[in-house]
């Protein structure tokens, strides 16, 4: 395919399927953003309440001005400095569990098992979780400066963040064995580590909403052209 012509997921169904093929992919697209973005919201309203003894309902409601501010960014780099902060702010909380991991190694011995089939679906459902960001990667490359270095940059940081999360995730069943539960803030309970994990995943999950929203901003505008002279 030409590459001037496939800026986003709608545009490969397009090119492939004809219409019926990009309002297919785009409401697919729709539908999973929208429900990542929501699970965000869900988090916060879970863990926030438990700190700062807040009723559900105020927190939800106590989100929602500063995210209508956020997602009217009209482009992928405008939204930047936000990400930076986000990933930050997932990076010292993931940092923190690890100092946790290693501070409470207790010497166990468990039994390994091959398989564990009650846990079949957590895996696939949280595998699938973990692709979260995949309807981004199109928007993205439309947004860079030089999309010539976005293919190799695009690799380098899935290569690291794969190496990152499986040693994240290998270190927490070194330190807790069969005791590790999930998520894994539940082995850190009354400890100051456990408040700040969630206390920074709740800040990075709120500054990511606005660019996990942003593919079905870009697709409403396609479909109602007046949405993007307001």
């Amino acid at each position: 395919f030409k590459e001037d012509v496939i800026h986003t997921y709608g545009d490969v169904g397009r090119c492939i399927l004809g219409k019926s093929g990009e309002t297919f992919v785009n409401l697919c697209l729709g539908i999973s953003q929208a429900g990542f973005a929501t699970a965000y919201i869900i988090f916060i309203a879970a863990n926030v309440p438990e700190i700062f003894g807040i009723r559900r309902a105020i927190v939800c409601a106590a989100c929602v001005p500063g995210l209508c501010g956020l997602v009217q960014f009209r482009s992928m780099s405008q939204l930047s400095p936000f990400s930076l902060l986000a990933n930050t702010s997932n990076f010292l909380a993931l940092s923190a569990v690890l100092f946790q991991d290693f501070e409470s190694y207790q010497p166990h011995n468990d039994t390994i098992h091959k398989v564990q089939w009650d846990g079949f679906l957590y895996v696939i459902a949280i595998t699938l979780y973990s692709m979260e960001g995949i309807g981004l990667i199109l928007s993205l490359q439309s947004s860079a400066a030089d999309q010539s270095t976005f293919n190799p940059i695009l690799k380098s940081v899935l290569g690291c963040i794969s190496v990152f999360m499986a040693f994240f995730g290998t270190m927490g069943y070194w330190a807790f064995g069969d005791d590790t539960k999930a998520p894994i803030t539940h082995n850190l309970a009354g400890h100051w580590s456990s408040t700040f994990v969630k206390l920074a995943l709740c800040l990075g999950l709120y500054l990511t909403y606005p660019i996990m929203m942003f593919p079905i901003w870009s697709i409403s505008e396609s479909i109602f052209p007046s949405l993007s002279e307001h």
